[in-house]
């Protein structure tokens, strides 16, 4: 009764994952499950990134040498160009060698944590810049591309200046565990930037087609000799139907319901993968119980609908027909959970019903987009 969480999806890169979550359970109960894979049929096929990233033109350098500061209202940050960070000096290293060297400089040295197959690449600035890339097999130390990059580099004053820059505007705001805050340009997910109360060193990570949001927001960013990796949990509220609405509004994308129900309150969670889900607790429940209640959540799913007609050919699977060329997905042996999803949409729709009565309400037309 799972399906697959955002973030994940957005973020394979070189036939790998990001761990994905029990999202039916987290938005039945809000009891999220860490580093799980559902079972959960949603796509039966995994869209794979090639195994060798494309080479940037030799124009584009790494830039971090040349100390480059964008102002960004009245804040100061220091904008890394990770594209392309091939260059002399560098050299393979273990996870034993960073913490090593953490130790060394006495300050904070940052990455995503060990990728299995990959290469840690190491290079170092005279500046004070260390920069962390991940080569994936067959690439060899010092090459040009685009691969998953972390710097780390001094900055004083990087917790003030990440929050001048979200004021600004034109930035998005994620929240990091250990009361850290990181930033992304909303024109460039590529690169999100992200410091820590008291350590005077800002953070850049740099991952192609968008995965470094998908990567901070997941909980990756961590570091030897400072703050461990880890997400904030999302904290569900009440929300009345015309927040519901409002909400639906200022997203710019559909947000399903059940629609309304007398008495009952409306629990709302949002994620910071983009998953939005409403829970209804029965009358005297409150916010945030623990318990399996009708939950409906609406979250981004790259071509919904064709995932869902993937995994409709497994064994098992049995499809209701909706309208306006919707298609619904479930197994019978599991009758709490449904999943569905409409032509054109990038977002995919999980009904829950610990009455097993999901297919009812979806065939009745019961799950609709909030208007």
């Amino acid at each position: 009764m799972s399906s697959p969480d955002a973030a994940a999806a957005q973020a394979q890169r070189h036939g790998r994952n990001c761990p994905k979550l029990d999202y039916s359970k987290a938005v039945s109960e809000q009891t999220p499950a860490r580093g799980q894979a559902p079972p959960g049929p949603v796509s039966s096929e995994e869209t794979r990134a090639p195994t060798e990233s494309r080479a940037l033109p030799k124009s584009t350098s790494f830039r971090t040498g040349a100390a480059i500061v964008i102002a960004v209202a009245i804040g100061l940050i220091l904008w890394l160009a990770l594209r392309n960070t091939g260059s002399g000096g560098a050299k393979a290293v273990s996870p034993a060698d960073l913490q090593s060297l953490a130790t060394s400089v006495g300050h904070p040295v940052f990455w995503l944590g060990q990728v299995d197959g990959d290469t840690n690449e190491l290079t170092r600035k005279s500046n004070g810049t260390i920069i962390v890339r991940y080569l994936p097999p067959g690439v060899g130390v010092g090459a040009q591309g685009q691969y998953w990059s972390v710097a780390t580099y001094p900055f004083p004053g990087a917790f003030a200046a990440i929050k001048r820059a979200f004021r600004a505007g034109g930035a998005t705001e994620i929240k990091l565990a250990h009361g850290g805050l990181a930033e992304y340009l909303n024109t460039n997910p590529n690169n999100v930037h992200a410091a820590y109360p008291g350590i005077p060193y800002q953070v850049e990570v740099f991952a192609p087609a968008g995965q470094a949001v998908a990567l901070v927001r997941a909980g990756k960013l961590t570091s030897f000799g400072g703050p461990q990796g880890g997400s904030v949990a999302p904290k569900p509220r009440a929300a009345s139907a015309a927040e519901l609405k409002s909400l639906a509004r200022s997203l710019g994308h559909p947000i399903y319901w059940a629609g309304t129900k007398k008495g009952y309150t409306y629990e709302l969670t949002r994620t910071p993968n983009g998953n939005v889900s409403i829970r209804y607790l029965p009358p005297g429940v409150r916010v945030g119980a623990k318990g399996a209640y009708l939950s409906v959540g609406t979250y981004p799913f790259p071509g919904a609908l064709s995932g869902i007609q993937r995994a409709a050919r497994q064994k098992g699977q049995r499809t209701i027909k909706l309208k306006g060329g919707g298609l619904a997905l479930y197994n019978p042996k599991i009758p709490t959970d449904l999943h569905l999803a409409y032509p054109g949409s990038n977002y995919q729709v999980e009904v829950f019903d610990p009455a097993a009565k999901t297919r009812q309400l979806v065939a009745s037309g019961a799950i609709t987009i909030i208007r």
